[in-house]
């Protein structure tokens, strides 16, 4: 099935126009996504090692659930879709937090693609364990609860024992605002 992808601009305005996902990809257009930071009641972050076949970043551990919207979809409609997909779970619409919509404007070098998002990032608390994610296999391979710590000490690293997406900065802001969220420090 193609997937198109809407266009927006820098500032996140419609651009009323879609393409297909890759051509979005190659250009550097300027699309919006959803980003899930699932917290366990340790307040342990549910990190997902994505698969070989990805487009962008195979093999590399991931903060995140989430996924391109849909044309027209909002991004809190994204959020619970892709928890749903992604985590084969049914979520829980009001465990579901939104916390801001930030820029990224990343690259995968190897895949020779651009990556310039508008995202909508969520928080989403919940008690189940791992056994209870019917996850995705072609898009996960592994899923892991790790402390908040170890995350972020992994992302500063040179030689991290996680090798997550190269955005480490933009999911270092992220974990701070949880943090700031919930009160944590």
């Amino acid at each position: 099935m193609k997937e198109y992808l809407e266009i927006f601009d820098a500032q996140n305005q419609p651009q009323n126009q879609q393409f297909l996902r890759r051509q979005v990809h190659e250009a550097g257009h300027w699309h919006r996504t959803a980003q899930v930071y699932v917290l366990n009641q340790e307040n342990e972050l549910l990190c997902n090692l994505r698969h070989p076949s990805k487009d962008l970043f195979p093999q590399l551990w991931d903060v995140s659930i989430g996924g391109h919207l849909e044309p027209g979809e909002s991004y809190e409609t994204c959020a619970l879709r892709e928890l749903g997909e992604e985590l084969g779970i049914i979520p829980e619409p009001e465990k579901l937090t939104y916390l801001a919509t930030v820029k990224v404007d990343g690259a995968d070098k190897i895949a020779r693609l651009i990556d310039r998002e508008h995202v909508g990032v969520f928080l989403y608390q919940t008690d189940l364990s791992l056994s209870e994610f019917n996850f995705q296999r072609e898009e996960i391979t592994e899923l892991r609860y790790l402390p908040l710590e170890i995350v972020e000490a992994n992302l500063r690293a040179a030689q991290p024992e996680f090798q997550f997406i190269p955005l480490q900065e933009h999911y270092l802001a992220n974990l701070e605002m949880i943090r700031t969220h919930l009160n944590l420090k």
